[in-house]
């Protein structure tokens, strides 16, 4: 099956003490990338969110923000903030200054949320596992409307390989009906022979449509087979100058194209 690494998910948990809200974005990306947008949380929280996600959502660059409106979840760290407020007013009165104090506060660690306990960890994880679970729907939606453009690209690559077959067929029986016995009719004849490259690309378009049908996750495995497919084009249009094939080994090589731009947005 085909799945999509573009999705968008949201996730609430509230209980008396707490409410967060949990948004996150996901797009197409070679690797796992996870940006975050959300108030200071624990080292171990933060490890313990970055596995959770990696785990779902397997691939992609993934935003996530996070909102947490609560009243007795934070800590301030009193000592930190006299240091930073005698500092502040020694460089106003010295360089006649007036400072933000509000950015202050909206950095250097001086009020941050106490998260050490699991409890905390759970409803933090339970929001972001409900939007978790919507970027996946969205995947797997997107995903099948990917497979049907992909089917049909498919089709045509298939008709393109069949035609270009059956040229080559006509083409190598006249030759070889010619009179002529020379070696260098059968030369030619041999250099026009492209039913390796058929064969290969046949071969090819089997294992991609086998990938599709299985329940793995094959984007990558896809790409490559079709890495192969533009090579076996390239070799069938340098070996066999004739218009007919030309016209349908490059349509064919469009196709392959246009299967690698939608390849590159599946898991």
């Amino acid at each position: 099956m085909l799945v999509s690494m573009t999705g968008f998910g949201f996730g609430h948990y509230e209980d008396k003490s707490i409410s967060i809200d949990v948004e996150i974005r996901s797009f197409n990306s070679r690797y796992f990338e996870l940006q975050t947008r959300y108030f200071d949380l624990s080292g171990e929280t933060e490890y313990k969110i970055r596995r959770f996600l990696k785990k779902k959502l397997k691939r992609g660059s993934v935003t996530l923000s996070i909102k947490i409106d609560s009243k007795n979840q934070f800590k301030v760290n009193n000592h930190k903030i006299e240091s930073f407020l005698k500092a502040y007013k020694n460089i106003e009165k010295k360089y006649n200054l007036k400072l933000d104090y509000n950015k202050l506060f909206s950095s250097n660690d001086l009020v941050r949320f106490s998260t050490s306990d699991k409890a905390f960890d759970n409803k933090i994880l339970k929001a972001i596992n409900t939007a978790t679970n919507q970027v996946i729907s969205m995947r797997v939606k997107e995903g099948n409307d990917i497979q049907k453009e992909f089917l049909k690209y498919i089709t045509i690559a298939k008709k393109d390989l069949r035609n270009i077959q059956s040229i080559c067929l006509k083409e190598v029986t006249k030759l070889a009906n010619r009179k002529s016995n020379s070696d260098s009719k059968i030369e030619d004849i041999e250099k026009l022979d492209i039913t390796e490259e058929i064969d290969r690309t046949k071969s090819h378009f089997n294992q991609i449509e086998s990938s599709i049908q299985s329940k793995e996750l094959s984007g990558k495995k896809i790409n490559f087979i079709l890495q192969e497919i533009n090579r076996e084009s390239n070799t069938i249009l340098s070996k066999f100058l004739n218009k007919k094939i030309a016209k349908n080994a490059i349509s064919l090589k469009i196709q392959t194209e246009k299967l690698r731009e939608q390849i590159n947005n599946i898991l």
